[in-house]
């Protein structure tokens, strides 16, 4: 199988996986293994929080239900242009997201699909100003960081509120 992915855009995924604030067990060794030996797509995501970091925007997925904007890793990108590109796709937002992701992690994010590492970038927008088109299928709405918001991989959300709890102590 040939490399879905430049050897730059792995750099970039291995650089960016090592400078994450929090990375889940296992997630360096399975990347340098399992993913290397059979390159598979890379995904990234934005966390876009309000400024007081009580709400995260997200997208209503049609079957993986709310979740940040993101998607699948383009060949040329980097993760973090992915993530950027995908952010603006879904939401029409063009925000500067942090240069290190917060999380990285080992997703599947259908059952007949392999597990990929998905790296999660963050960023600051306003709910009152941020205009936001999203995709037709996909509806984009802020929700608050403590509610029971469904979403396809449930502990995403206790590291999302995690993060946004640490950064409102920062403040």
């Amino acid at each position: 199988m040939a490399p879905i992915h430049s050897l730059g855009a792995v750099a970039a995924a291995l650089n960016d996986m090592a400078a994450a604030e929090i990375v889940e067990d296992g997630v360096q060794s399975w990347f340098r293994s399992v993913w290397m030996a059979e390159q598979r797509p890379l995904a990234a995501d934005v966390w876009v929080f309000s400024p007081d970091y009580l709400s995260v925007l997200v997208v209503d997925h049609p079957w993986r239900g709310l979740v940040p904007p993101g998607g699948k890793v383009e060949p040329g990108e980097t993760p973090r242009e992915g993530a950027a590109r995908e952010l603006a796709e879904e939401t029409g937002l063009v925000l500067d997201i942090a240069a290190a992701p917060v999380f990285a992690a080992v997703r599947s994010y259908r059952e007949d699909l392999p597990p990929t590492l998905n790296l999660s970038y963050w960023s600051v927008a306003s709910p009152v100003t941020a205009r936001l088109v999203p995709e037709a299928d996909q509806p984009a709405l802020w929700v608050d960081i403590e509610s029971a918001w469904r979403t396809y991989h449930a502990d995403d959300a206790q590291v999302i509120s995690g993060f946004a709890e640490r950064k409102r102590r920062e403040r």
